[in-house]
Parts: structure tokens; sequence; C-alpha cells
């Protein structure tokens, strides 16, 4: 059997094919994940596109580079820190949207940030990439005219019944003529799962990029048409906004856990609450503890709630308020937390609940280059600017509506995230590519990952698709396959507990990871939604 030439995985099996392909014709994984990337932004368009934000890990083998680029959405120009402060009605039960009586912070022209998805592309494609950006892009803009097919994710996220104070999937694409245009059938209905909807408008405008870079994005002609289509609509971001946005490059947070190098994203993504978390669970020992049992899902659960209050209480955009990451991060914090659990410190005080929104790809090749990368729209602002064919982000959502506090609103600053791509090392080499969409409870998909595969040995495969739980410092949420009388455990240790009825919820979160256990490379798509692994031979 020929050696394995590199590995994609992400939820979209036919995103991931495109990535195989271009390692199997000798690309390498930044090749590979680059034109994945945009494909998923075709074949999810809700989830990601050309108007969201992200951040990047890779490791490249060659010049033993390791870093970041972080492409976070930004607030506009015209945003001020207390425009909304009188009419919030608190957040949701869902990772803490900001609610209002008329969606303005989730739909339409006020909910839209700076976007970073290009750019950040485009840095990446410049540092890392060998092939030539049109290339890259030809397959998505391939894709984009022959049609994505409407998978049960996709349809499942416009149809569910959403949480309390949160849109229907109906108001969200019929918020903008534009975009009704596109996901709406000729009978002004959601197309049904297997149909194929053609992105004609967004094949054109992937050709200007390919063809102009993105300098037409961001100062160009397709600029101006947003810019236009902003100033038209009331939106805060400007001309200037887009002229000014560049990503950021920086060093990954650095952890271990149990021998392990833990390398994930700085502020404002969650990386530094993943090592937090990590770091408590490393005061105890799993020897002797059965998967999935109550002791293993009690001390998962407090650790998770535990590193949320310092989440809460100090992640920011490091631009505006300085982040104590190496407090957050410290083995002396996680054996302050320790010890409070042993005491039987309990989370309580808020609720948090997993969305779906976000995509996820990761990619590696045999010559030991990595790239775990997470972008998203939110879940999308419900507005196309005309003729351009894709959706905007809905960022404001997730900015604290209150001045003065860490994640309050401000022009030009980046709003918390969720997102932690994180590439972990054994002695010096890559061992585990992991990465998911879906809110906070990303943080929750991704170290329950990295938990089952240390401390349990298990495979890939096994990691992802474990019974899993989440929990933000209110309820224990578990998928229900956790066991009734685990469940019936915790909640005698006093822990409020919500048994989901789906065995595989993608509510969840999907985490998609590559595991190189003994130097053998393996991947492996969650099964709560979606879900693909693309080996090139």
């Amino acid at each position: 059997m020929d050696s394995i030439k590199g590995i994609v995985v992400c939820p979209q099996p036919r995103a991931a094919d495109v990535g195989a392909d271009i390692l199997r014709r000798g690309g390498t994984a930044f090749d590979a994940a680059l034109a994945t990337a945009f494909c998923q932004m075709v074949q999810d368009p809700f989830m990601c596109g050309l108007g969201g934000m992200g951040t990047l890990q890779f490791r490249d083998a060659r010049s033993g580079r390791h870093g970041m680029i972080d492409f976070h959405a930004r607030a506009g120009a015209k945003v001020t820190p207390d425009m909304w402060a009188a009419d919030s009605q608190g957040r949701s039960q869902i990772s803490g949207y900001a609610l209002f009586a008329d969606h303005r912070a989730e739909l339409g022209y006020t909910a839209i940030m700076t976007p970073g998805t290009v750019a950040g592309l485009a840095r990446f494609h410049e540092a890392l990439c060998t092939w030539n950006w049109s290339d890259l892009l030809a397959p998505a803009i391939r894709m984009a005219r022959e049609g994505m097919v409407v998978t049960p994710f996709f349809r499942d996220f416009l149809v569910r019944a959403p949480q309390p104070g949160l849109p229907t999937g109906m108001q969200r694409v019929t918020k903008t003529p534009a975009c009704a245009a596109l996901y709406l059938n000729a009978e002004g209905a959601l197309h049904e799962v297997g149909e194929v909807i053609r992105h004609e408008q967004m094949a054109a405008t992937l050709e200007r990029l390919a063809a102009e870079g993105a300098a037409a994005f961001y100062t160009g002609g397709i600029a101006e048409r947003i810019a236009a289509d902003f100033e038209r609509n009331g939106a805060f971001v400007t001309a200037s906004d887009l002229a000014a946005y560049r990503p950021v490059e920086a060093a990954p947070v650095i952890g271990s856990y149990r021998g392990y190098e833990i390398a994930s994203n700085p502020p404002p993504g969650s990386g530094a609450v993943l090592i937090a978390m990590l770091n408590i669970l490393e005061n105890f020992d799993f020897a002797g503890t059965h998967p999935g049992s109550v002791r293993h899902l009690d001390l998962v659960a407090r650790a998770m709630a535990a590193a949320h209050e310092d989440r809460e209480q100090w992640l920011a955009d490091p631009a505006f308020v300085p982040v104590p990451v190496e407090q957050m991060t410290s083995k002396a914090r996680a054996a302050d937390w320790a010890r409070k659990i042993r005491d039987g410190w309990l989370p309580g005080g808020r609720a948090g609940a997993p969305p779906s929104c976000t995509t996820h790809l990761s990619a590696w090749d045999a010559a030991g280059n990595c790239v775990s990368l997470t972008h998203t729209l939110g879940t999308g602002a419900g507005v196309v600017t005309e003729g351009l064919g894709f959706n905007w982000n809905n960022a404001m959502k997730l900015f604290d509506m209150q001045p003065g506090r860490a994640n309050s609103m401000a022009p030009g600053k980046a709003r918390t995230t969720g997102m932690v791509p994180t590439i972990l090392s054994k002695a010096g080499a890559p061992w585990m590519i992991v990465g998911a969409p879906g809110g906070s409870v990303i943080i929750s998909s991704v170290l329950t990952t990295i938990v089952n595969a240390i401390d349990f040995g298990m495979s890939a495969v096994e990691a992802v698709s474990f019974p899993r739980i989440h929990c933000e410092g209110g309820p224990v949420f578990c998928e229900a396959r956790v066991q009734g009388d685990v469940v019936d455990g915790l909640r005698a240790l006093g822990h409020e507990v919500r048994h989901s009825p789906i065995s595989y919820d993608p509510g969840m979160s999907r985490a998609h990871a590559i595991l190189l256990r003994d130097g053998r490379p393996t991947g492996a798509a969650d099964p709560r939604g979606g879900g693909g692994v693309a080996i090139a031979w």
C-alpha cells in the first residue's frame, strides 16, 4: 500500500476531497487547507464565508516556524460603547448572545463587523502556500457554479426551533431580498435535502478575488460595492474600516498536559481557556477511572465551569484590554481551582448551551506540516450585498452590551470567541491537530477530544465520537448516550443536568481531529453532523 501523503478533515466531505486532491498532486497541507477553506464557504454558506472571520494555527516543518494568523472581525468606526446598553434584554442561554426585541445584534446590517477572512487567508497564502492563489481558488469557483447539494445539517440549521429570544431560520434568510433570492426556492420555501443551490454570484466574486487578490475586497472594486451598500443601509462598518483591516500574527499560547505540549490561539480566542481546563484536570489522576463514569464527567464539568469563570472575567481583545494570559494558564491558578473542586465547589449562576455555527478544518502532510483552521460567520446576519453572492457575519452579538467591561464594544475592537484551533506535540513532534465549530462549546469539544485520547488512549474516531458533555458555569448538558445512572450520579453530587434526547447531538459541536500516534496518521470527523475525512495516497 502506498504511504499516506496527507489528510484533511472537516465537516464538509466535498471540501475535504478538494484538499486531499491537492495533497495527492504534490501540494502541501497549507495549500490543501486554503483550497478547502474556500470550498467550505460554498458548501456551508451560513457557517463560514468571505464576510466572516477566523483564526488558524500552523506548523511549518521545513523552517520550524510555529505561529498563529488571527483574522477576527472588528467593530466598525460608527460603533459607540454604550449605544445599545439601554435596550439590551440580556443574553441568551445559547453561548450568551445579546438579545434585543428587534434582533439588531443578530440580523441585518447593524450586526455586521469588519470581516477578516479574505485578508487572513491571503496572508496565510503569502506566508506559507506553494501553489498560486488563483489555482487554489479554482475548485471553489467550479463548485459554486456546479452548486452545493443541500445537506441535512444545512437544512436543520434553518428549520430547527430557535432558542428563546433568537430569530428563526426563515427570519434569517428573508432579512434581505438578496439573501432570500439565494436561499429560497421558486415557491418561497427553504430547499429540501438533496436539492442543488447554485452560487453564480459567489463564483463571480471568487473569480475576481482570484484575479485581483485580496486587495479587491478591501480597497478595490468589491470594496466599493460593499461600502456603498453598508452606507445605504446603516451599517457601522465604513470604507476606511475595510481599507485599514489587517490580520494579526502572533505566537500560540503554550501549555502542557501530562507531558504533551498544547498550543492554541491567543486572546480574544479561547486557547488560554482550553489550557486552563487541562491544567485543572492535570491535578486529578484518571488511572483506573472508567471513561464516561460519574467521576470522569464530574471532574470535566467542574474544570470547564471553573475556566469559564476566568474567561468571563478576563478574556477580551488584548489590543484594548490587558488579558492576564500567564495567570489564566498558570499551574498555580489551576491548583487553586483543583483545591476548590476537592472542597466541593460546583458550577452555578450562569446558563450556557451549545449553538451550531462556525466551521473547522485540520490538515497534515507527510512532510510534517500542520494546519488547524477555524472560521465562521457567527450564524449569519441574513445580509447579502446585491450581486456579490455571500452572507455577512453577525459578530456584534457576542459583545458585552454594557460599557466598561472587558468585552464591551468599541470601534476597531474584536469580541471574544470560543474558537480554539489547537496542535498537540509530543517530544517536539506533532501528535494531534484538532478544532471544532460551535460557539463556546468548541472549547468543551476540543477539551474532551484531548482528554479521551491522552487519558483513555482512544483512537481519533473514538475520541471525537464519545458521549459528550458541556458546562459553562450553569447546567451540565449531556448527550442522550450519557448513561442514565451516570446522570443520576451527577445530580446526586449537586449538578443541574440537562439530558438531551439526541444521541449524537449536533449542538454539542463537531470536533475534527488528526491523530499521529506512533507516527501513524489517522483522521476523524465528528458524527454529530456532516463530516469528511479525505486521505491522499
